[in-house]
């Protein structure tokens, strides 16, 4: 007898070996899932029972505030309506290929699926670099194994996610007693949500997780998994053999079956508070009369979190790499502003007739800070770019708008340094963020610089036209006082304030180094893209070749563009409720969605996680842009 024992005894420790959990305990474990009191005073305890064996009627011992409760009824969930629900998390990552773990995942699944009870309802959540739901909550156990069937491993393991996202359906059925099951050969490599976010989620749901652990590959998270049990008062599982998932299901399967109704009057005031004893196993809770209490305990374990960074990110390297691409994004981006906010004293004009003037000239290499960009290397790449964008046409629109905005930089350089900053920051924030960070720094340095230049632009280019009637009223009073064109230009330059000043004083520098006055005043009006300008030159030169009064025209033209711009601010004015009204049905769909986004994060990521959903995003983007448009060139009139 004692040697049968002791094969008995190694058997048993040669399976749970195999198993990769812990040797069972004979003791009863009890928890209390739920307490509803909303029928009260009739209330309902439903309690899941670890034990050796199912235990009996006779076994369950309930009390209410320390009084025994003796007309207790008590059914196995199975047999009453409380609907159950149950969410297979299942990996489908390119590691599942191994070994034939997919295989033995789906046929576990299919396992699980056949052996559920009557009022079981499942859903089906894959992942690997993103979680997906491939089937929500049926009875249909034909629909089942066909999602399952369709299963396939590739790519990375998006667990967190999907964990979050299981806990997520829970939300638009709170009819159902809440279970997740995952399922999980390795460990998280590219969740955009943390470990303890993910936790928070299922707690949030009320759901208790069950995870099953398949070790054999050289990265495996069991602490995270464990965690997530434990918190949840769930069960981890852990077994390196695939053939054992069968198995392994059917042990969860038996936990979540596992539960009992208990249904009695009760004689509490306020609080209901039981205290449930099942063979030697006990536990409590408690409940506000009217209402429903979890009785899931809540104590957590310390959690060390996962880094979220890729796996070569890791470590003392990893931040090493990190920290110097943050500099030199850093360092670029501090370079770029300087050029923006520091202008040279001297323009390009003076620096050019520096050698004729009499100032003395600094020999080359005394000046201590020698431009960054006058380096050989940097150079080359500078004229490089140069070339290329000079032939794809878009050097020439840059110096233009450089030119519109007043800003002292030379169009190659500022797309040189433009161009390496954006690819500094997309590759930092793709490491940090994911496909997500890469969209996102994608959209910023590709937007963000052109944005700003233009508004710097067509800031300068309204202070111009406001500037133009005044200018030219001066002009005729310096015509009337006897002055020559030439001599009535300079005398208006040192009267009217940038950006008319300074356009100009660059007018009158190019007449007397020998430009025709009246091709120099066009350029200024090309340059600046002011029609009304162009005009005015056009008036100019006809009147010098015909003849006339130059004061008069020029006050005609002045008193013309007055009164456009005044019909101009009329239409705005009149305008105004179109524009507002544009601007805000464009921000309302991105302020609503950031509202419900923090109001309720796993109804709205939907729309990021499904297909469909992103379909519907994809869709309604287009179609708020093309609104937009819509309205703002409605709302648009050319005067």
């Amino acid at each position: 007898m004692t040697v049968k024992r002791s094969v008995a005894f190694a058997a048993a420790a040669i399976l749970a070996l195999i198993l990769g959990a812990a040797p069972a305990s004979a003791e009863t474990t009890v928890t209390i899932r739920k307490v509803d009191t909303s029928a009260f005073p009739q209330v309902k305890v439903v309690a899941q029972v670890a034990a050796p064996s199912p235990p009996t009627v006779d076994q369950f011992s309930l009390r209410e505030d320390n009084r025994i409760v003796s007309d207790v009824q008590i059914v196995p969930l199975g047999k009453t309506d409380t609907p159950v629900g149950v969410v297979l998390v299942i990996d489908t990552s390119g590691s599942m290929r191994e070994n034939a773990k997919i295989e033995a995942a789906r046929a576990a699944a299919k396992q699980f699926v056949g052996r559920k009870g009557p009022n079981d309802q499942i859903a089906v959540v894959a992942f690997s670099a993103a979680p997906r739901v491939v089937i929500n909550f049926t009875d249909d156990t034909n629909l089942l194994n066909g999602a399952i069937d369709d299963l396939t491993a590739t790519g990375d393991t998006a667990l967190w996610d999907a964990v979050r996202l299981a806990s997520g359906l829970f939300v638009e059925r709170p009819d159902l007693q809440a279970n997740i099951v995952v399922l999980s050969d390795g460990a998280d490599t590219t969740s955009q949500t943390p470990q303890a976010e993910a936790r928070a989620s299922a707690l949030g749901a009320k759901s208790t997780v069950y995870a099953i652990g398949l070790r054999g590959g050289a990265e495996f998270d069991a602490g995270g998994l464990q965690n997530l049990t434990s918190a949840t008062g769930g069960q981890y599982v852990e077994t390196s053999d695939p053939a054992q998932l069968g198995r392994v299901y059917d042990q969860v399967q038996g936990a979540i079956q596992s539960q009992y109704e208990l249904t009695y009057a009760s004689k509490a005031q306020s609080v209901v508070s039981v205290s449930l004893t099942v063979a030697d196993g006990s536990t409590t809770a408690s409940a506000p009369v009217g209402g429903t209490s979890n009785g899931i305990a809540t104590n957590q374990p310390d959690v060390v979190e996962k880094s979220s960074y890729p796996g070569f990110m890791q470590g003392t390297v990893g931040k090493l790499l990190i920290a110097l691409l943050a500099l030199v994004a850093a360092g670029l981006a501090a370079y770029a502003l300087l050029l923006l906010v520091t202008k040279d004293d001297k323009s390009t004009l003076q620096t050019a007739l520096q050698p004729y003037s009499d100032e003395p000239v600094e020999p080359e290499g005394t000046r201590a800070d020698v431009a960054f960009a006058e380096s050989a290397l940097i150079r080359r790449a500078v004229d490089t770019t140069a070339r290329i964008a000079r032939e794809r046409g878009v050097l020439d629109i840059l110096e233009k708008k450089l030119e519109q905005a007043d800003l002292p930089l030379r169009a190659a350089e500022a797309l040189l340094f433009n161009i390496v900053a954006g690819i500094v920051v997309v590759i930092a924030a793709t490491l940090l963020r994911g496909f997500l960070g890469f969209i996102f720094s994608f959209l910023l340095v590709a937007l963000l610089p052109i944005g700003i230049l233009n508004v710097m632009a067509s800031r300068r280019r309204r202070q111009f036209a406001t500037q133009l009637p005044d200018m030219l009223q001066l002009l005729a009073g310096s015509l009337r006082a006897g002055y020559s064109l030439l001599q009535g230009v300079d005398a208006v330059a040192l009267e009217v304030s940038d950006p008319m000043g300074q356009e100009l004083r660059r007018v009158l520098a190019e007449a007397r180094l020998g430009r025709p006055l009246e091709e120099a005043l066009g350029d200024a009006a090309d340059r600046m893209a002011s029609d009304d300008f162009s005009w005015a030159v056009m008036a100019i030169g006809i009147q010098r070749e015909v003849g006339g009064n130059l004061a008069e025209l020029l006050d005609t033209v002045a008193e013309t563009m007055i009164q456009r711009e005044r019909l101009r601010r009329e239409v705005k004015s009149l305008t105004a409720e179109g524009r507002v009204s544009a601007l805000i049905l464009g921000l309302m769909p991105v302020g609503l969605g950031i509202m419900m986004y923090g109001a309720n994060r796993a109804y709205i990521e939907k729309l990021f996680n499904t297909g469909v959903g992103q379909a519907m995003l994809g869709g309604s983007v287009v179609l708020a842009l093309f609104g937009f448009l819509w309205m703002k060139k409605i709302v648009e009139i050319e005067i």
